[in-house]
């Protein structure tokens, strides 16, 4: 079968969607993947045929403008106020792009993210079965509220009237979140996935370095996700460190140059990226944004973590971790040096906190595997 991938261009909206990619193109099925310019180069790395459409490119710029609006806002209301209004946005504009690859690949199936929210109405109006695949946890009803209304223009372009779930669980809706972490969405096409991380690494590529990170004493790793972070959040983040007896790797991102962030202690390795699965078997905690790819991949290496969310879904995220007794969160007023160092402190040394994130760990692994449901989106094509 022709299978359509389309996502929002951020790696962590693409890269949930990759090992289920995987799964169907070494079942032998023909997968491409409709995504921004600015990532065919990296699609097509990761071995699959890339369809640019150049209005999916338009959401960062959607997402940075929407910052100042939400300062205001309580940190947890915040993904509310979001993900409906500006994916929606997007959607809107990406709409007669998507169409027309659609038309022109005609694909059996369509495979999209959460966020992605013109594929389910494009398909839907082209009788075109569609698989949604969550990154991060379940829709609240106000959060579908809001998706509802955003895209009632893009459901209405395609000649239906937007149904009050936004389509997103039409057909199948893979959950990748473990009960540990909330429940799944109440819906009878939802189905629970194991979130298998991806990150394109290669084995060739690992770092030498690395081969003696947390050989000595407790490593820890921090991220603060490809996007989202500066310069001033790094230095209290690296004063913590400094005071702790640990080895410690951060990652910076793409936007935030190692050089802008001051002095690094000699205990703290700073890099711009490295592959996150190169870096998690080394550590004994991780110190993250709370981003769903970063931490759905320290849960699943059963990692204790503490999570400095910044927006989008990370409060979420961090909330739902912190319920299963695997985690710390610092609130926005609770960020200096000395409250990391002494939370970073807790995880290492209260056991209770890498009981439960082994407990996390041991029901991700239980979870099927995205290529199980290859038989199942094969069904959906045919049926």
């Amino acid at each position: 079968m022709k299978v359509l991938m389309t996502s929002m261009p951020g790696i962590g909206h693409v890269h949930p969607l990759v090992p289920l990619a995987l799964g169907l193109q070494r079942t032998g099925h023909d997968v491409a993947w409709a995504t921004a310019p600015q990532l065919r180069a990296r699609i097509e790395g990761y071995g699959f045929r890339a369809l640019p459409s150049g209005s999916v490119g338009s959401v960062p710029g959607a997402v940075s403008a929407s910052a100042d609006d939400l300062r205001d806002v309580p940190p947890r209301e915040r993904r509310a106020q979001f993900f409906g209004k500006r994916f929606g946005g997007v959607a809107v504009r990406m709409r007669e792009d998507l169409a027309r690859l659609v038309d022109e690949f005609r694909p059996d199936l369509i495979v999209h993210d959460m966020a992605e929210l013109a594929a389910a109405p494009i398909a839907a109006s082209r009788g075109i079965p569609h698989v949604t695949v969550a990154f991060s946890g379940a829709v609240s009803e106000s959060l579908t509220e809001g998706i509802v209304a955003a895209v009632s223009e893009v459901w209405s372009a395609e000649g239906l009237t937007v149904p009050a779930d936004a389509g997103l669980y039409e057909h199948l809706y893979l959950h990748r979140f473990p009960t540990a972490l909330g429940p799944a969405p109440d819906h009878a096409n939802v189905r629970s996935v194991r979130p298998v991380g991806f990150d394109g690494a290669r084995e060739e590529e690992a770092p030498a370095w690395l081969a003696t990170l947390g050989s000595d004493r407790p490593a820890v790793y921090v991220t603060l996700g490809t996007v989202v972070s500066g310069p001033a959040q790094w230095r209290e983040i690296l004063t913590a460190l400094a005071s702790l007896d640990v080895d410690a790797i951060a990652t910076t991102g793409t936007q935030v140059d190692p050089a802008e962030i001051g002095p690094v202690p000699a205990n703290v390795r700073v890099e711009r990226y490295v592959p996150q699965s190169f870096i998690l078997e080394h550590v004994t905690a991780l110190v993250s944004h709370g981003g769903a790819g970063s931490m759905l991949a320290g849960a699943a290496r059963g990692l204790p973590q503490l999570c400095i969310p910044m927006g989008a879904d990370m409060w979420d995220n961090a909330d739902a971790l912190a319920g299963s007794g695997a985690s710390l969160t610092l609130e926005e007023d609770q960020r200096d040096a000395v409250a990391i160092s002494g939370a970073i402190e807790r995880l290492l040394n209260d056991a209770t906190f890498s009981t439960a994130a082994r407990r996390v760990a041991a029901e991700i692994a239980t979870l099927p595997h995205p290529d199980e449901y290859v038989p199942a989106l094969e069904a959906l094509a045919h049926g």
